[in-house]
């Protein structure tokens, strides 16, 4: 089995194209049922956040998986195949194995070592076990994941260094206003990045906290708590006017702030700008404000300005969490090495075994009336001729390269042994893995 990481994220792709990509939480089982449909998927798994889409596949044929999930970002972005794929990445197996642990340990994130990946990265395996797509292997594969990006946080200060996209959306409102002091803030959206925001703002001394939110008793929570005013989504426009900085951040699918209810309350205000900051994907809010005099839009691909100037600082710390990161990742290779060449070496033992033990039956017509020490004797010393016969070949079969070479070695093993891999045990644990998936899914 190999494993495949196709996708792409802020730095291979635009907003514009992320946001046709993006996928609602509440779509992601039945695009995962719908890839193991196909013989050459065996498992998948799909992670879609503001700065990236990727999907995790098992596949005994990772050119036909590839392509396969090529397929689908045209099909989901409604694009041609060739002007998305000169965005797409695909890692294969180590390659894979290392970018997913470095995503879950923030070091591929626009904010590096920003914490909220981690728990996106948790999100998308349970979605794979609700939906199914997790087996054995990817099973492993992210408690993997999860033990080497909390290894990488623990043991430097990648963690501690790191900010995030809210407080970077802070950072780029008082380079545009200097002081925030006095300031009044509209929140749209009452998630944890509108959470976040609002206390980076508070701290910055901003006078009032308005919140927007679908959901009015969610935006009384958060607005309760910053000791600010909730809104419904409706009465956006009749407090638009008091905002001069405004951070969006909904689910939403399509925009949730147009011109139209922007116009008026610049007009109102007289010329005193407003800074509108969207850190949502797909957008919340519609470019086209820009266009509005005292308007001043920035997206999420515009706080990339912000991040360059305070990574120096976390550069070291992030060098220092891959060198962790490549050492769980060799871990974990080595175990999917091993687990490709289980039932073969199983296989071979049977094998081996079994011609020992004929062997041993035609030589006791020749050796007549020996002694129970004698017979013993015969049984050690055909074991040790047989486990010294295929010592090599074993120690070669759990150290196998994880390319073509490996697929040759495995192949001549079996032929020269005239061996069949055997699957029960194999198949067994494998069942019994997804049984506990399926019970913590539930549980």
């Amino acid at each position: 089995m190999r494993i495949c990481h196709i996708g792409l994220n802020y730095k291979t792709a635009p907003v514009e194209l992320r946001e046709r990509l993006a996928v609602p939480e509440a779509d992601i089982q039945s695009i995962l049922q719908a890839q193991i449909t196909n013989p050459a998927i065996r498992e998948a798994a799909l992670l879609s956040t503001c700065n990236r889409v990727e999907m995790t596949l098992v596949t005994h044929d990772p050119d036909a998986a590839i392509a396969l999930a090529h397929e689908w970002f045209a099909q989901k972005a409604n694009m041609p195949l060739a002007d998305v794929v000169e965005h797409l990445y695909a890692y294969t197996t180590d390659a894979a194995i290392r970018h997913l642990f470095s995503v879950a340990a923030g070091l591929d994130s626009l904010v590096l070592g920003e914490p909220q990946i981690l728990g996106q990265v948790k999100a998308s395996y349970e979605l794979a076990l609700e939906a199914k797509t997790a087996g054995h292997i990817l099973h492993r594969l992210y408690q993997s994941t999860f033990a080497a990006a909390k290894r990488a946080r623990s043991e430097t200060s990648i963690g501690r260094q790191a900010v995030n996209i809210s407080s970077c959306a802070v950072e780029l409102a008082k380079r545009i206003f200097g002081d925030l002091a006095g300031k009044t803030v509209l929140l749209v959206g009452a998630g944890e990045m509108a959470e976040l925001a609002a206390t980076h703002l508070k701290a910055n001394g901003c006078k009032e906290i308005l919140v927007a939110n679908r959901t009015l008793e969610r935006a009384r929570k958060l607005a309760v708590e910053f000791e600010g005013h909730a809104l419904t989504m409706d009465e956006l426009p009749e407090y638009m006017e008091r905002a001069d900085i405004v951070i969006s951040g909904t689910g939403a699918s399509t925009y949730v702030l147009l011109p139209e209810d922007v116009k008026p309350a610049m007009k109102k205000r007289g010329g005193q700008p407003v800074f509108f900051v969207d850190i949502a994907v797909p957008r919340d809010i519609d470019p086209r404000i820009a266009d509005i005099a005292g308007a001043y839009v920035y997206d999420i691909d515009d706080l990339q300005q912000v991040v360059q100037g305070n990574q120096k600082n976390r550069e070291k710390e992030a060098e220092q969490a891959k060198v962790l990161i490549e050492e769980d990742a060799n871990a974990f290779l080595s175990w999917l090495k091993s687990l490709e060449s289980v039932p073969l070496i199983r296989g071979i033992q049977q094998q081996v075994e079994q011609a020992r033990l004929e062997e041993v039956e035609k030589s006791k017509r020749y050796l007549k009336d020996l002694s129970p020490e004698q017979a013993e004797a015969v049984e050690r010393l055909s074991k040790a001729l047989m486990k010294r016969f295929v010592h090599p070949t074993m120690q070669t079969l759990k150290t196998l390269p994880d390319d073509i070479e490996g697929d040759l070695l495995m192949g001549a093993a079996s032929r020269l042994f005239a061996a069949e891999p055997i699957q029960e045990a194999h198949d067994k644990k494998k069942k019994d893995t997804l049984r506990e998936s399926d019970e913590h899914a539930s549980g």
